[in-house]
């Protein structure tokens, strides 16, 4: 069954309620204080079942100015408006203002209803007619049906009913793997169910036992039951009028405002960058001016800020940054309505860019560049775009969503031929291709320079190589390594990273001051010396001592036990066998059996002693070392 909104929109006393009453047999005034003023004060609900079997769920709102703030909350989410336009009065300021309101909430279709029929006459009726479509030229109703109606005499209400069922024929289908999301318009409580919300299905599906995120203020509740105009159902989609059973939530804890949308997909702001466009027949709007922020149900303070001038005149569109008072839950393509602090007048509106920014500072001119390059651009580019923005840090799964309008799964934009290629994963974050080209170059680069500057280093270790060229997470770096290295740019190994091409080239005299310290080490055996005192013995100088030490460290010849402590690895082999020999014989060793064992002092022991913990030889209980079990 096709599901298809419609929303009322029109002047005060212009019989939006009295015409829907005629059409679906439902008063759609359920306040106490409407129905004593006569007038409709917050909005009403009715449906429409047409013949060919599509459901029409109606909004009817008030027509008041002082109550356009509930008219946009209905409006929101609408498929085609029905604009109601009294025959003895004609188009009049809220006419105007509703119309203002459905062009920037991207409303595209509807018809006009022109009420009161039966009380005029013929001639006046023909020059309403003229002057209704004066006003609707060059909008998006210009070529729209208008029908004569009378909720009194019937006339015009089975013409009215054809008119709308060919107009829902036109209705697109909304885009199937969108993610839940409904602005909540009532919340009550059913005895014996608990609390319900009501709203329209902006888009996305949720079923009975999903469970929902309730924003801005982050809860979540499991959906415990559904309807749609009285009846239960499993499920719901998009254009549907909904209630909603939520499990474990109190009434008090879920207000008109806020957002039931699919978990994690959504995140509430603060700020975001916008398209706005302000009404011709407004007051300009200087830079950091104080407006209200029309989105979904929600009202909110705000305040504009100007990215390329420091007045916006009416008529004219700008990319702006909006700060808001309180958070808002909105996707880029959102659309929304701006309207003055004071008076409180309908002034503009337009389209969302980016609903969650970025909190690094960027100049106004720099951001202006941004937003101007993202208008218009489908979702797969604008994720290309956003990950060449973030570099190195690239995006995270839910940080990629939220750059998206949610109309596509993640994981099928990134399928997507625009992004095919260009957005590579890594370590659970997302990045630019581009991005990861240079990353891998400047770990080249930093390969080679490090081993021109240390040509007798036959490796560079992981740690020392990420602190020169990556300040992000371990995972990616490792990631980019073993792709470089199965690329075969350099090789990996146990110990660190080589270059393809690492050789170690010794002079004469580097050759003989590399024997010496070895044959220094492996005389002195399990008491050796320091760095300094082989190299004084040999008249080595400092840093080439250091070098040709790290060079036998590379390739085995010496073990770093401790940071002063280096020892042969012919001696510390011999260590381990006479280790396990001994455990054969007894179960425990202790630091005076160590230093009898081997005749060392304790400066050697217990350092050896802790490294053979570290290797898994030994492991410490206490006082005293055992046999580590296997």
């Amino acid at each position: 069954m096709k599901h298809v909104i419609m929303g009322t929109a029109g002047h005060i006393d212009h019989g939006k309620t009295q015409l829907v009453k005629a059409l679906t047999g439902i008063d759609t005034d359920r306040l106490r204080e409407e129905k004593e003023r006569g007038i409709t004060i917050d909005l009403g609900f009715a449906y429409l079942n047409l013949p060919s079997g599509i459901t029409v769920g109606i909004v009817d709102v008030p027509g008041h100015e002082r109550f356009v703030k509930n008219m946009v909350a209905g409006a929101t989410g609408i498929d085609m408006v029905l604009l109601v336009v009294a025959a003895d009065e004609g188009v009049m300021p809220q006419t105007r203002e509703h119309m203002a309101i459905c062009r920037f909430l991207g409303v595209k279709r509807g018809l006009v209803a022109l009420t009161k029929t039966d009380l005029v006459d013929p001639d006046w009726k023909d020059m309403v007619r003229s002057e209704v479509e004066q006003f609707l030229q060059g909008s998006f109703l210009e070529d729209s049906p208008i029908v004569f109606t009378s909720a009194v005499t019937r006339e015009g209400l089975e013409e009215l009913k054809t008119e709308i069922e060919k107009l829902c024929h036109q209705v697109p289908g909304k885009q199937e793997g969108a993610s839940f999301r409904m602005p909540i318009d009532r919340a009550f409580v059913i005895k014996g169910f608990g609390t319900v919300v009501t709203g329209t299905v902006y888009s996305g599906r949720v079923k009975v036992g999903d469970t929902l995120d309730i924003l801005p203020k982050n809860r979540s509740a499991r959906v415990r039951g559904l309807q749609i105009h009285g009846a239960s159902v499993d499920e719901i989609g998009p254009s549907s009028r909904a209630a909603i059973n939520l499990a474990g939530l109190e009434k008090e804890e879920v207000e008109r405002g806020e957002v039931l949308a699919s978990p994690e997909k959504f995140a509430p702001s603060t700020f975001m960058d916008l398209s706005l466009r302000l009404l011709p027949e407004t007051k300009p709007l200087k830079n950091w001016s104080r407006v209200r922020f029309h989105w979904g149900t929600a009202e909110t303070m705000g305040r504009i800020k100007l990215l390329d001038r420091e007045v916006l005149k009416p008529g004219e569109e700008a990319l702006v940054r909006i700060h808001l008072e309180d958070k808002a839950v909105t996707a880029p393509g959102d659309s929304f309505v701006i309207r003055a602090f004071s008076p409180i007048l309908t002034i503009g509106g337009g389209q969302v860019l980016d609903s969650n920014p970025s909190s690094q500072p960027l100049r106004r001119r720099e951001l202006h560049k941004r937003l101007s390059s993202l208008t218009g651009l489908p979702d797969a580019e604008r994720l290309t775009q956003f990950l060449t923005w973030a570099g190195e840090e690239g995006l995270s799964p839910k940080e990629a969503v939220l750059k998206t309008s949610r109309s596509v799964p993640l994981t099928k934009l990134i399928r997507d031929p625009i992004t095919q290629g260009e957005v590579l994963e890594m370590g659970g974050r997302y990045f630019h291709k581009n991005v990861v080209k240079k990353l891998k170059q400047r770990i080249q680069e930093e390969l080679k320079r490090h081993f021109e500057e240390n040509p007798l280093r036959t490796y560079v270790s992981r740690e020392e190589l990420a602190h020169k060229v990556w300040k992000g997470n371990d995972r990616i770096f490792g990631t980019l390594l073993e792709e470089l290295a199965n690329s075969k740019h350099l090789i990996l190994s146990p110990e660190g990273v080589s270059p393809i091409t690492a050789t170690v080239t010794l002079s004469a005299q580097e050759e003989s001051w590399l024997t010496f310290i070895k044959e220094q080490f492996e005389k002195a055996g399990y008491s050796p010396p320091s760095q300094e005192e082989v190299f004084k013995e040999g008249a080595i100088p400092l840093e080439k001592g250091r070098d040709l030490v790290k060079l036998l460290l590379d390739l085995g010849e010496l073990v770093k036990i401790s940071r002063d402590i280096f020892i042969a690895s012919s001696a510390l082999e011999r260590i381990r066998k006479r280790i396990a020999n001994f455990f054969s014989q007894k179960e425990t060793l202790t630091i005076g059996e160590f230093k009898d064992l081997f005749g060392v002092s304790r400066k050697y022991a217990v350092p050896l002693l802790e490294y053979l913990d570290s290797l898994g030889v030994t492991r410490r209980v206490g006082n005293i070392r055992k046999a580590k079990k296997i």
